[in-house]
């Protein structure tokens, strides 16, 4: 069969919920060994390098299988990373986090020089940063032993030095004593369980999602700051639309507000998705 014959047949094969054109380009890329769309197209005509293969992953995918983890990766800003089981499938709410982060040092000058992403997951955050400042030291820890695995794999791949720590929270930062001008998180902060995609439930790792209490982390991160942020820094997370009166609260009573600088931010669905907190640095919109 031709790459078109597929695509048309598989396309009224499949099932509406899972499958449309961009999964069946993504597959066909794949088992085609191409490297971009173009690529694709000028080969449409011809005959599809591997029909078993495409034939395996369309039924899993079919069925509801996260295309990330049929094909084992994902892609974050212009990052390829590897993705599996036991990480989160990187956002587009994460990118913009990593974005914002770094157009936020730039425009207001906030030290670069040791930058932390806690709950790192898959690694996208520290990486991301990691490629932007190359001259930063980058650090990153999880709980997660086998999502810490996944994360310095892509560290590798990407050829991005990242120093990985195994443990709960900020500790593995705090025991070593080291000090970060920028903190990046993601973490675990949606209570609401019934607001999670079935799909996500099934396969994603959920103790990286839900959690009974959605300010636990950032209480955790708040409280402790002074253990592991210098003076002057940049603090900033991805949190739940629903969180930011709280957060008010939380931020006031942990930071030092006449020296703070605190704001929220929406994401491009028009929720409130972003806190960055700024101590010991003039913001000026």
């Amino acid at each position: 069969m031709t790459n078109r014959e597929v695509y048309l047949t598989y396309k009224e094969k499949g099932n509406k919920e899972y499958i449309n054109s961009t999964v069946l380009n993504a597959l066909l890329l794949e088992v085609n060994g191409f490297r971009n769309f173009s690529e694709l197209i000028l080969n449409f005509d011809k005959e599809i390098k591997d029909f078993d293969k495409f034939l395996n992953l369309f039924n899993e995918v079919n069925d509801g299988y996260p295309l990330a983890y049929a094909l084992g990766k994902a892609n974050f800003i212009d990052l390829e990373v590897k993705v599996n089981q036991h990480t989160l499938i990187p956002r587009p709410e994460t990118e913009e986090l990593v974005m914002r982060a770094c157009n936020y040092v730039r425009k207001f000058g906030v030290p670069r020089g040791n930058i932390y992403d806690c709950c790192t997951g898959s690694g996208v955050i520290a990486l991301g940063m990691k490629k932007y400042f190359p001259d930063s030291k980058v650090y990153a820890s999880d709980i997660s032993h086998e999502a810490l695995q996944v994360a310095k794999e892509n560290s590798k791949n990407l050829n991005l030095e990242v120093n990985f720590f195994e443990g709960n929270k900020c500790e593995p930062i705090i025991e070593n004593d080291l000090m970060m001008d920028i903190f990046l998180s993601n973490p675990p902060y949606v209570e609401h369980y019934e607001e999670i995609d079935e799909n996500v439930k099934k396969y994603e790792p959920i103790d990286a999602i839900y959690i009974e209490n959605g300010y636990e982390f950032y209480e955790y991160f708040f409280m402790n700051h002074k253990k592991f942020m210098k003076d002057q820094f940049m603090m900033g997370f991805e949190i739940n639309y629903d969180q930011e009166q709280k957060l008010i609260d939380l931020v006031e009573k942990y930071f030092d507000v006449d020296h703070t600088t605190y704001s929220f931010s929406k994401d491009f669905y028009g929720k409130t998705r972003f806190l960055f907190i700024f101590g010991g640095v003039v913001v000026e919109e």
